[in-house]
């Protein structure tokens, strides 16, 4: 009887600690839905139109940052030719 008794105890110990552990999960899931309303609250409140008018003020100023850089690219290339041809005319190639 006594070996029944123990067994009988672990279970319900261990019914009571799951029981604890789903309450536990409970509030949590109930804590993320809270935050998770409170997110699209303040996603529904914000100003779209000023956060994409940024956006494309950064894409100009990316574009003509590229834009720049490309010229770059072009004059040293352009720079590089003259200096390989100017080394091949003194190899005589």
């Amino acid at each position: 009887m006594t070996g029944e008794k123990m067994l009988i105890g672990a279970a319900l110990l261990l019914l009571l600690a799951a029981a604890v552990l789903m309450l536990v999960m409970v509030i949590q899931l109930r804590a993320m839905r809270r935050e998770v309303e409170a997110t699209r609250v303040q996603l529904a409140k914000m100003d779209w139109g000023v956060m994409l008018l940024n956006g494309v003020q950064q894409l100009k100023l990316a574009t003509v940052a590229l834009e720049q850089i490309d010229k770059r690219l072009q004059k040293l290339e352009a720079i590089e030719k003259v200096h390989l041809s100017h080394i091949n005319l003194r190899q005589g190639i």
